[in-house]
């Protein structure tokens, strides 16, 4: 069965953030990083006018980053695709970390739903952990 807070279509960050049930964008930030166990980046992208528009994603990789912009209307899951496919351009992550992400890319729409609850649990206990960090 689909989790409905992972596919349904957002017109807004606040709406995705709503659907979610997170607190802002840093929690989707930290979402991203346990989804992919590598730094990740999410900021507003700006449009010319100086309006929020898009949300603008940094992958980093051993050696380079990536940065791409993502337009709404989008779902978690249509935010997750383009950057699975930028983590697996870059390769696996070389930190000092035992933590081996997955390919998300193979992952059937079960598996990834399952992968982003998983993920969504640890953005909860981080929170609990780690109350007076700023997400």
């Amino acid at each position: 069965m689909r989790d409905t807070r992972f596919w349904t279509m957002c017109d807004e960050l606040g709406e995705l953030i709503t659907t979610v049930d997170i607190d802002g964008i840093g929690d989707v930030e930290t979402l991203l990083m346990f989804l992919f166990q590598r730094p990740v980046g999410v900021d507003y992208a700006w449009t010319e006018d100086g309006d929020f528009a898009d949300l603008e994603i940094t992958i980093t990789g051993n050696d380079q980053q990536v940065v791409s912009t993502q337009k709404f209307p989008m779902s978690v899951v249509q935010l997750v695709r383009p950057c699975a496919e930028t983590v697996a351009t870059l390769g696996p992550y070389d930190a000092d970390t035992p933590a081996v992400s997955p390919d998300l890319l193979t992952l059937n729409d079960e598996q990834l739903t399952t992968a982003m609850q998983q993920a969504l649990g640890k953005v909860r206990v981080f929170k609990v952990m780690y109350p007076d960090e700023e997400t």
